[in-house]
């Protein structure tokens, strides 16, 4: 397929900025943070504490209005940067997205 465009991702990247409940499944954290960019393979989230590479995380993209539906996935920690405001951004990769029916999450 030929893109005449300068994304050269499988996926374009959506700006979203939408707060986000982070589990870390190996170390039983549970943290916010805000998804600043979603596509379909992966995420940018902004949290307040750094996470290892290749942990797997449940995240849950939190519905500014009740008529939203919130998008739950599985991922893993690809990168993690520390930035100038001492948060972390982490690159993450989504391995699974979850249907409503999985009860991974729990509200």
């Amino acid at each position: 397929m030929k893109r005449d465009y300068s994304e050269k991702r499988d996926f374009i990247r959506m700006t979203v900025n939408t707060p986000a409940k982070v589990q870390v499944e190996q170390q039983g954290i549970v943290t916010q943070g805000i998804c600043n960019d979603l596509s379909g393979s992966g995420m940018l989230l902004t949290v307040d504490e750094d996470i290892p590479l290749e942990n797997e995380l449940l995240v849950t993209l939190m519905p500014k209005s009740s008529t939203e539906h919130m998008l739950q996935a599985r991922c893993s920690v690809a990168r993690s940067l520390k930035s100038a405001d001492n948060k972390y951004v982490l690159g993450l990769e989504i391995i699974e997205i979850l249907d409503d029916k999985d009860d991974a999450i729990d509200s």
